[in-house]
C-alpha cells in the first residue's frame, strides 16, 4: 500500500509539472479532489504508525469545517517549504512566523496552531539551566539546521551537532553530552518510545508560536480556516485533540 501511495504522489507532481509547462491541461489538485498538504515535522507531531500525528488530525479536522478535504503527507522541511511557495502541494502546515518573507507565495493563516518549546534535556540532577547564559559550564549537544540553537548557544564548555535529533539521546546515555537541546513535543516521544530516564529541564529556553500556511491561490480559505481553529479553541475540540496526543507524553 505505501509503495502505491508514493508512487501516485510523485505521478501527481509530475502531472503538475507537465502543466506548468503548458504540456498538460486542467488544474492538478482539483484533479486529486483534496488539497495536499505537507509538514516536515516528525512525531508526535506527525503521524507514525499505529500513533495519530496531533498537526495532521488538527488539519483534518479544521479543513473538514469548511468543507475541504485534505491530504498530509511529512516530507524533508526544506522540500515541504520549496512545493508549498511553487504551488505543487497547497500548503506547508507546521511553521514559525515570518517564512512569508523568504517564501512570497506563502500566507499564513493568523490563528496559531501551538506553542513549540525549545527545551533542555540531562541526566544530572545538579544541573540547573533558566537561560541561554546558564549552559556555558556544560558540555552541550543538538541537531544540525536548528537556527534557535545556533543563534543562542554560545561559549559553552564542548559543543556538538548530530545530523539528527535521534543521535542526540544516545550521547546522554554514554556519558558524551551534559545536556542535549530538542523541542519538548519530540524529546518526549523520543523518550517515551525509547523508556530513557533523562530529565526534562524546565522551564523552556525559548518558545515560538506556530502556524499553517496556504499558497497564495487559496487565500479565500485563508480567513475561514482561521476562524474555524478559533472555533475549535473555543468549543474543545482543539483540546480533545491536544489531550489525546500530545499530554499522554507527560509535556504538562
Amino acid at each position: 500500500m505505501g509503495r502505491n501511495r508514493y508512487s501516485y504522489r510523485y505521478s501527481f507532481i509530475f502531472a503538475c509539472a507537465l502543466s506548468a509547462l503548458g504540456m498538460a491541461s486542467g488544474p492538478c489538485l482539483a484533479q486529486a479532489g483534496k488539497l495536499s498538504l505537507l509538514t516536515g515535522a516528525l512525531p508526535p507531531i506527525s503521524a507514525s504508525p499505529g500513533h495519530p500525528g496531533f498537526i495532521d488530525e488538527l488539519a483534518r479536522a479544521a479543513f473538514g469545517r469548511i468543507g475541504v478535504e485534505v491530504e498530509v503527507t511529512v516530507v524533508p522541511v526544506e522540500r515541504s517549504m520549496i512545493n508549498a511557495n511553487s504551488g505543487i502541494d497547497d500548503g506547508d502546515i507546521f511553521r514559525v512566523a515570518g517564512i512569508e518573507r523568504d517564501f512570497p507565495n506563502l500566507i499564513r493563516v493568523p490563528e496559531k496552531v501551538l506553542d513549540f518549546d525549545f527545551v533542555a534535556y540531562t541526566k544530572r540532577t545538579d544541573i540547573r539551566i533558566r537561560s541561554w547564559a546558564d549552559l556555558q559550564p556544560y558540555v552541550v549537544a543538538y541537531a544540525t539546521g536548528w537556527r534557535t540553537f545556533d543563534l543562542n548557544v554560545k561559549q559553552v564548555k564542548e559543543l556538538t551537532k548530530t545530523a539528527s535529533i535521534q543521535e542526540l539521546f544516545p550521547l546522554l546515555e554514554n556519558g558524551r553530552a551534559d545536556v542535549i537541546l530538542l523541542d519538548r513535543w519530540q524529546g518526549q516521544w523520543i523518550v517515551h518510545q525509547n523508556h530513557y530516564r533523562d530529565h526534562l529541564v524546565e522551564p523552556p529556553l525559548g518558545r515560538v508560536e506556530m502556524f499553517m500556511y496556504l499558497n497564495k491561490k487559496h487565500a479565500a480559505l485563508v480567513p475561514k480556516l482561521a476562524k474555524a481553529l478559533a472555533d475549535m479553541k473555543a468549543d474543545g475540540s482543539y483540546q480533545n485533540i491536544f489531550d489525546r496526543i500530545l499530554k499522554p507524553l507527560g509535556t504538562y
